[in-house]
């Protein structure tokens, strides 16, 4: 998808003597990426550098991709573009290795592209991205870093976490030795949305809800994307400007209401199939479902998979399942079941086995817990 707003600023902090920040935004084709060499190692502006060229040479596999996502944009299409993101990165990590011949150095590396009415974004190490909607800045990534990992483990608090040794220390960056494995997150977007990208030199001094504030004032307004980038950085210098600091945003130009794409969301989290899921299984598991909209009368296709109601109802020989529940887990399994009818205007989240042995291979343990809200639920 074209993206006609956009913006893009970095600055190297106050207390660093040079830029290991590197950043991307093609707007032709829907890409931003945010690049932050790793801090105290040897040639991260390198790292951070290789890793940004080797997705700008990838521009025209992916904005073939895009395109095709944009005419079409099932699940498939997008599947396409996810794993095309994963490759990338991999790809990038192996030249970073090979441009530095063994040097102690690596980068983070936060795609986002915008197509078929998505966002896909492939997160690895502790850059970020987050999406502005209904004056709220939520964060749509998870921080490589060992006190983040302990904290989603309940083993710190969040105030714990803040002042953790281990804040910064990352398990997983481009160009180290160790295997690169991004994590994959795909969000229906909104008219209006803004997507932003960032480096840690702005997520560090400058809090969540110091950004939606900013945010928020700005827009009220009518200021632009470059003011609004131009004033988060400033108010990360403010607070002592600790690291380099990037920002990359974008605005969405046309899509749903924002109303509609919340309701989905929430449905979902409120489900008894997702129960055992935690807040990044859940959004790890939006990339793998199907939506659907049925019209009254219309039979589910049982063969897609698992059917999740959102809104509206289906039945089958007097047995009704409305928003917030699901049926067909034999298709799940990749056995025989009977369609439902769709007794009202419906509309659906659905998985296909396919999907679901994917899930399985990529994130088993998400594929796990969701196994086990199905089985709790049907309990």
């Amino acid at each position: 998808m074209r993206l006609e707003d956009t913006a893009a600023l970095t600055d190297v902090g106050r207390e660093r003597k040079h830029n290991e920040d590197a950043h991307l935004l093609l707007p032709d084709i829907g890409l931003l990426a945010v690049a932050d060499g790793m801090g105290g190692l040897e040639h991260g502006e390198v790292a951070s550098a290789t890793a940004i060229s080797t997705v700008r040479a990838a521009q025209g596999v992916l904005g073939d991709l895009v395109a095709k996502a944009d005419e079409a944009p099932e699940r498939e299409n997008r599947a396409n573009l996810g794993s095309a993101l994963e490759q990338v990165t991999d790809i990038a990590s192996s030249r970073i290795q090979q441009v530095l011949n063994g040097a102690n150095s690596g980068t983070t590396l936060v795609l986002g592209l915008i197509a078929g009415g998505h966002l896909l974004v492939a997160n690895t190490g502790d850059s970020r991205a987050y999406l502005y909607r209904q004056r709220r800045f939520r964060c749509l990534t998870d921080d490589h870093t060992v006190a983040a990992a302990r904290m989603r483990a309940g083993l710190l608090t969040q105030e714990e976490h803040d002042v953790s040794p281990y804040q910064h220390m990352l398990y997983q960056a481009l160009g180290t030795a160790g295997e690169v494995n991004p994590d994959l997150f795909d969000e229906p977007l909104a008219k209006d949305d803004i997507v932003v990208l960032c480096s840690d030199g702005l997520t560090g001094p400058v809090s969540a809800q110091a950004c939606q504030r900013i945010l928020g004032e700005h827009l009220e307004q009518d200021a632009t994307l470059e003011e609004i980038a131009a004033a988060l950085v400033t108010e990360a210098n403010a607070n002592g400007g600790p690291d380099n600091i990037t920002v990359v945003m974008a605005r969405v130009a046309e899509g749903p209401e924002a109303d509609a794409i919340e309701e989905d969301r929430m449905a979902l989290q409120r489900s008894g199939m997702t129960e055992s899921l935690e807040s990044i299984d859940l959004r790890l598991l939006r990339h793998y479902l199907d939506y659907q909209t049925l019209d009254a009368g219309s039979p589910t296709d049982v063969g897609r998979g698992l059917h999740f109601v959102l809104r509206g109802a289906l039945e089958r020989d007097g047995t009704r399942v409305e928003g917030g529940a699901f049926c067909c887990v034999k298709a799940l399994m990749g056995g025989d079941d009977l369609p439902f009818t769709a007794v009202e205007d419906s509309s659906v989240f659905t998985l296909s086995a396919e999907s679901y042995d994917l899930l399985e291979r990529r994130r088993p343990k998400t594929a796990a817990r969701l196994l086990r809200g199905v089985l709790a639920s049907i309990a």
